[in-house]
């Protein structure tokens, strides 16, 4: 495996393998590995980097920091794993004379949107997957069937990502599963966040450290109503105190609850209220 020497990045040889192989050769078409790297005793930290791809990062040893959109910062050690999301603003790497060992995985494909709905992967937090073996060695293969440029090889690393990314979901959730202990009511808490503001929900069934598709269940076991429709829902009721108790017009309502459309935002309203913006306002 190519090993070189980039003194900006590590004092010691890093493995940074980009992909070899058309992708109209691949048979999994609906995921692809990207880049893939290892960093051993990486110093570099890097601020307000945005990436065009998927990436999921694992840290071997050492600690450091990783921060998401200017959010929390948080706390990376020995057996830390978080993602990198497209388009996000980032904030990571060791402590000023410190340094971790890295490996990192780069991705992109339709198959996201699966892994997204099932709690695969989730941007945002840092997760410890000690538990998860042979993690190291995953991470290695990956890169040793990338660095061939061979197709089938391309596929296996695809697969074998898939199922890492599986195994570590059963273990985190495992592990960081609250003992009867009631999550609702901060996750009732988070979602009235999404009243004026854009809180992605994945961000909050992984601050729970549950699936997209545990959180739906929660919502509609505890509400009655689908997770949409229950958002919906907290908005309208929002909607119609700011008509009964302000002069706000509907287009000004709309947006502020984050409608853009104020026709949509208006059949919404009578759906959930039954009765027109306007009529509310009248108290009719």
């Amino acid at each position: 495996m190519t090993k070189h020497m980039d003194y900006t990045i590590s004092p010691y040889p890093i493995v940074i393998i980009d992909p070899k192989v058309d992708a109209s050769r691949l048979k999994l078409k609906t995921i692809r590995v990207g880049q893939v790297g290892h960093l051993p005793g990486r110093t570099l930290f890097r601020s307000e980097v945005v990436f065009e791809q998927w990436a999921i990062v694992y840290i071997v040893s050492g600690s450091g920091t990783y921060m998401e959109n200017g959010g929390k910062m948080q706390q990376v050690r020995e057996g830390s794993l978080f993602f990198f999301r497209p388009g996000f603003t980032y904030n990571f790497g060791p402590a000023p004379g410190g340094s971790w060992d890295e490996y990192y995985i780069n991705f992109s494909g339709t198959r996201i949107a699966e892994w997204l709905e099932s709690g695969l992967i989730a941007g945002g937090i840092v997760f410890q997957a000690e538990g998860v073996k042979g993690l190291q060695e995953v991470f290695e293969a990956v890169l040793g069937q990338m660095e061939g440029g061979a197709p089938e090889d391309a596929d296996r690393a695809a697969l074998g990502l898939e199922r890492m990314l599986l195994e570590c979901s059963f273990i985190i959730e495992e592990k960081n599963r609250p003992s009867q202990v009631d999550p609702m009511p901060q996750i009732r808490e988070d979602l009235n966040f999404c009243v004026y503001g854009t809180m992605d929900l994945h961000q909050i069934a992984a601050k729970h450290h549950i699936s997209m598709s545990t959180l739906r269940r929660l919502v509609r076991r505890s509400s009655g109503y689908p997770l949409q429709e229950y958002i919906h829902r907290l908005k309208m009721a929002e909607a119609k105190h700011l008509l009964l108790n302000t002069s706000l017009q509907v287009k000004e309502i709309s947006g502020l609850l984050h409608y853009s459309d104020p026709f949509y935002f208006s059949r919404l309203f009578k759906k959930y209220m039954g009765i027109s913006p306007l009529l509310c306002r009248n108290n009719i």
